[in-house]
């Protein structure tokens, strides 16, 4: 087979696929489980990426997808509801420090060094608008 003459001959990820850097979720407080692949489905079911042994958490519960070099969490039309910070959601966007509560079992998302949040605006001090 032969070997790509330069780099542009490689295919890149497009940016719909690149997994978001250093992101992670602590379970309960106490696990921490790194989100390294672009699509990561969560359940009691074994053969989830993520595993959450608690009878309130439905078998196929939810899913991150990395989209746009952000994760976003989608319920699976779980039984208890996906929330993140208190709310239901069918989909959401997640941002460090976002609780997510899949039946009542809370998860952390967190990420080391996040891209910018667009829904943010600055601020600046009165005198320098």
């Amino acid at each position: 087979m032969d070997e790509p003459q330069n780099k542009s001959d490689i295919p890149e990820k497009s940016a719909e696929e690149a997994v978001p850097e250093h992101a992670y979720l602590i379970i309960s407080g106490v696990k921490v489980f790194p989100l390294g692949s672009p699509v990561i489905n969560i359940g009691r079911r074994l053969d989830n990426a993520l595993v959450i042994d608690d009878p309130r958490v439905s078998r196929n519960h939810a899913q991150l997808r990395a989209e746009g070099g952000r994760f976003v969490v989608y319920d699976l039309n779980s039984t208890g509801g996906t929330f993140v910070n208190g709310k239901r959601v069918t989909q959401c966007v997640l941002y460090p420090g976002d609780v997510i509560s899949l039946a009542g079992v809370p998860i952390i998302f967190g990420q080391d060094n996040p891209p910018p949040r667009p829904d943010m605006a600055i601020t600046l001090p009165p005198e320098k608008r």
